[in-house]
């Protein structure tokens, strides 16, 4: 799921500040302590995972520099860990995790009409996006793009969906929870306010697409138009959806022989996908500026943990992938033509080791 990874960036900065200053400010003492003796009661439960393959694109992010030359930390990363930091509370730190599942548990059954941003102001683009690439891949009506929002969790009902669709509480006990969610709303300074809880991006091999409010919001306060933003995460997630489609013929063997290079390959590709559909004559058709700004998106989230079995790539690595996939679409400007998801694929096996590693 997202992300742990945020919570222990966030009480990495709490330790890190406690060992520079022992004594917490009057704030930070407030909010990790003074409404640490109000309880809420809620019933514990396992939930289901969604059956098929997930892939998982923002869940990596790291905050540490490997290679300073390389994979120092980047602006996305930076402006995560200082966000954590600011009004975390005590809540914060008991809930985060489970307000994180439930949000993306939610997008697997919404059927409400779907929106994007926080109050709809980007869902026409979105939708005519997606028809765009349901146009340049020959892939209508096959994938259902869907919106992850704060919004979810002060939603009763659809917490409550949450648990009677992926754990075996009772309708009577999903409720109660509900219920408790939207008091422990009310008591922290953080929760439900934090973009981080809907800091989301993914492809399931269900043929959905999600892509959380948070990630788009905080990529564009890293520098990148909010347009891109979106443009180049829905052509990154539409890759996989590709890939997930074409698996048993393009990786027979698996994409590597171990997870972390298999990973590797495959998001190097989606980053390869997402350049191409970008800036072909007969996709987004962004001009330089814009591709710098989407290569400068995926230069913010490549990773370093190497040996982890969701190594992304490094940033420096993404970057190449991205401006690869811009080549290949030049090489095709004066054809015009749409090529197929195959012709890609191979053309993409032609770069990576001259271009891209």
């Amino acid at each position: 799921m997202i992300k742990n990874y945020l919570k222990f960036i966030v009480i990495g900065s709490l330790l890190a500040s406690c060992s520079q200053d022992e004594s917490l400010t009057p704030v930070q003492e407030v909010n990790l302590t003074a409404t640490s003796q109000e309880d809420f009661e809620l019933y514990e439960t396992e939930f289901a995972v969604p059956s098929g393959l997930i892939h998982e694109d923002f869940d990596l992010i790291t905050a540490n520099a490997v290679e300073p030359t390389s994979c120092a930390p980047t602006p996305f990363s930076t402006i995560i860990s200082e966000l954590g930091y600011a009004g975390y509370d005590i809540y914060g730190l008991l809930y985060f995790d489970l307000y994180s599942q439930i949000n993306q548990l939610s997008t697997f059954i919404d059927q409400d009409p779907q929106y994007f941003g926080a109050d709809g102001e980007d869902t026409n683009y979105v939708v005519n996006r997606t028809r765009s690439l349901e146009k340049f891949w020959d892939m209508s009506d096959l994938i259902t793009v869907r919106g992850q929002h704060n919004a979810t969790l002060e939603n009763r009902d659809k917490i409550a969906d949450v648990y009677l669709n992926f754990s075996t509480l009772t309708e009577e006990e999903a409720y109660a929870n509900a219920d408790a969610f939207l008091e422990i709303n009310e008591a922290s300074t953080f929760l439900i306010e934090s973009p981080l809880l809907s800091f989301d991006g993914f492809a399931s091999s269900s043929d959905l697409i999600v892509i959380g409010d948070g990630l788009v919001e905080l990529a564009s306060e890293a520098g990148v138009e909010d347009k891109v933003v979106w443009t180049g995460i829905l052509a990154h997630e539409w890759a996989h959806q590709i890939q997930f489609d074409n698996f048993d013929v393009w990786y027979p063997e698996g994409a590597a022989d171990n997870a972390p290079e298999a990973t590797r390959f495959t998001e190097l590709e989606a980053d390869f996908f997402a350049a191409f559909y970008m800036t072909h004559k007969r996709g987004a058709t962004y001009n330089w500026k814009r591709v710098a700004d989407f290569n400068e998106l995926f230069f913010n989230i490549g990773d370093c943990q190497f040996t982890s079995p969701g190594h992304h790539g490094t940033p420096d690595q993404r970057m190449q992938a991205a401006k690869a996939g811009f080549d290949f679409a030049q090489s095709q400007r004066k054809k015009g033509q749409l090529l197929s998801a195959d012709h890609v694929h191979w053309a993409f096996l032609t770069y990576l080791e001259s271009s891209i590693l």
